[in-house]
């Protein structure tokens, strides 16, 4: 259950966000969101131990108290596994 009714698949990344670990952070929230948007809030309260109150942080994609390793672990506790590609910057 989607409360916000956000339509997850239409999500586009931010021209402001420049920190690449920022932005990772909130592709795994939006992740996160897309994978608990048929769930209801106590059902992922209960799968994951979230406190209602970081629940709705998540949900409004205010990630700042989240490491990426949390987030990753959410995912984990939901039965989802987590991959990253790694490339080379290029040169500026």
């Amino acid at each position: 259950m989607n409360p916000y009714e956000v339509d997850i698949d239409k999500l586009q990344e931010s021209k402001e966000v420049k920190d690449e670990k920022e932005l990772l952070k909130l592709k795994l929230v939006s992740a996160f969101l897309k994978a608990t948007s048929s769930m209801s809030s106590e059902e992922i309260i209960s799968l994951t131990g979230l406190h209602k109150s970081d629940l709705s942080r998540l949900r409004s994609m205010s990630v700042k108290r989240f490491t990426i390793d949390k987030i990753v672990g959410l995912l984990d506790d939901l039965g989802f596994s987590t991959k990253i590609d790694v490339e080379r910057k290029e040169a500026s």
